[in-house]
């Protein structure tokens, strides 16, 4: 009756009725009298209030990505170091490029480490330590961007020493992945350990492995992060909350100059640091929360996983070649070759084919390969979601999304095939 009675008061002065729906609402949310003023009042809250009245998790995400978007020009102007050529095997742009992306992506996530360590926000207690463990893998891959003589297995070695670091500072063990004979031999750490850095280490190339077209990896990686971030949220889990919006905020800093222009690369260095990060908040993921399957991490990162085991079969089993020796075959570079360039020719008339200049749309033919395969990752995403507390359910998944990227991947080779002989055909006639 008292509520009643002074709602009738308050409109009397002249309030609305949408101010005092908003003022129920702030109350009920917990905002003190001071914001729920400055939600109420008609005129623009200003910027100290609306930081004030944000919710921490954003910090999380604004301060990577804002310090990636400031300072990534310093590694687009670098004219004499970390240059990426147009001559490589799997070279799909025209310019040479800085490939020092990935270092900016580093030093983002490690500055709102920074920031957060000593206060009293403890969600980003352990980030600090990741990117600590981190920074073998970060040198060695900048120094591959920079001299591009770097072997792929001292490459892979880095990643082997931060996963190291990050199971005996951090704690990143795989506790479980939901297989009873597996899980049995987990609880040995002569089984855990080298299955945890063999898992890490695989992260690390898989990611690596997507880094061929503008916005590719930190697109994928952006929807991965998310899906972490998403769990995390349902489960309450705090710290891979923050460190996954942390990883998003530094990888949508570098997407803005990446895609879809492609000024800036991420380089092994930012490949390598996205795939350990995934490796190591997913392993947080699934120890503090058992509720969730520990396929829910792999079925998210479905693609990455997917491409890395068929280029090896494609790589060891049908070619005969070394695992490690780069090539041209990737779902992405086909997609590129034999859908997004003939789509894009098409668009042109015969004058500009004629005359060459359809090579100046190659750039464009480029960003359209990324968000063809980022519907991959989502279609990953949504069936993690899905069923992320039934271990069954999951590797189903896993297996019907391996069976259709097997044959996407074979319906654009015998395109491919198509296209030779319709050309050769073509050249026979008189």
């Amino acid at each position: 009756m008292r509520d009643d009675i002074a709602i009738d008061h308050a409109r009397a002065q002249g309030l609305s009725r949408r101010s005092d729906e908003r003022r129920r609402h702030a109350l009920a949310r917990g905002y003190n009298e001071r914001s729920t003023k400055a939600w109420c009042r008609t005129e623009p809250p200003r910027f100290h209030e609306i930081a004030g009245e944000m919710h921490p998790e954003w910090w999380f995400a604004a301060v990577p990505a804002v310090f990636a978007v400031a300072v990534m020009p310093v590694a687009i102007r670098t004219r004499s170091i970390g240059q990426d050529r147009a001559d490589g095997v799997q070279a799909m742009h025209l310019a040479p490029t800085s490939r020092l992306g990935g270092a900016i992506v580093y030093l983002a996530f490690l500055a709102v480490a920074l920031v957060w360590h000593g206060s009293k926000t403890h969600e980003l207690g352990s980030a600090l330590t990741l990117a600590l463990a981190a920074l073998p893998l970060v040198v060695v891959g900048v120094g591959e961007d920079i001299t591009r003589r770097v072997r792929p297995r001292y490459r892979l070695l880095a990643a082997l020493a931060a996963g190291v670091f990050a199971s005996f500072w951090a704690d990143g063990v795989v506790p479980r992945v939901d297989l009873p004979l597996v899980d049995y031999l987990l609880a040995h750490a002569w089984f855990a350990l080298p299955l945890t850095w063999f898992m890490v280490v695989g992260s690390c190339n898989a990611f690596n492995l997507i880094d061929g077209a503008h916005g590719l990896a930190s697109g994928t990686a952006i929807i991965l992060f998310a899906g972490l971030a998403l769990a995390a949220g349902w489960a309450q889990d705090g710290a891979t909350l923050a460190q996954s919006l942390a990883m998003i905020g530094a990888l949508a800093g570098f997407l803005v100059w990446n895609y879809p222009r492609g000024r800036v690369f991420l380089g092994d260095a930012g490949a390598y640091f996205i795939g350990f990060m995934y490796a190591q908040l997913s392993i947080a993921l699934i120890t503090r929360n058992d509720e969730i399957s520990a396929w829910y991490v792999i079925v998210l990162a479905g693609y990455p996983i997917v491409d890395t085991l068929f280029a090896m079969y494609r790589r060891g089993v049908v070619r005969r070649r070394p695992l490690m020796e780069p090539d041209a075959l990737h779902l992405h570079s086909l997609v590129y070759r034999r859908v997004a360039i003939p789509n894009q020719r098409a668009r042109l008339g015969r004058e500009a084919r004629a005359s060459g200049r359809h090579a100046w749309h190659l750039p464009s033919a480029n960003a359209s390969v990324a968000p063809r395969l980022w519907l991959h990752s989502l279609a990953c995403l949504g069936a993690a979601v899905v069923f992320y507390d039934s271990t069954f359910a999951l590797l189903a998944c896993l297996a019907v999304y391996a069976l259709h990227y097997t044959h996407r991947y074979r319906m654009l080779v015998r395109f491919g095939r198509r296209q030779v002989r319709r050309v050769l055909v073509a050249r026979r006639k008189p």
